[in-house]
């Protein structure tokens, strides 16, 4: 909740829309639950990411640029993956213009 004073000294007291939403969030995201996700979460993703890059690191910096890369690595490997699946052909038929 957020408590602002006008200009002519009224008192006036604003709630975020979702505000009931966040505080129940925050009640949840203790430092052990968060620590258990980051167990559960971050080994996934690391194996995806040294399968795909074959290095530990992103060669982007910042969030966008990292994002960016994982989401052209995950598509090259989907792509890869469905060409494993459906073979070379099929996937050309599939991709052609009608």
């Amino acid at each position: 909740m957020e408590i602002f004073f006008s200009h002519n000294n009224a008192c006036k007291a604003t709630r975020h829309l979702f505000e009931q939403a966040l505080e129940r969030i925050h009640r949840r995201a203790t430092p052990t639950a968060m620590r258990l996700r980051r167990c559960k979460v971050e080994h996934p993703f690391a194996a995806l990411k040294f399968h795909i890059f074959e290095e530990p690191r992103f060669l982007m910096r910042g969030l966008t640029g990292a994002g960016t890369e994982i989401a052209l690595a995950t598509l090259a490997y989907n792509v890869k993956r469905a060409l494993a699946v459906l073979g070379a052909r099929h996937m050309l038929q599939k991709l052609a213009p009608p």
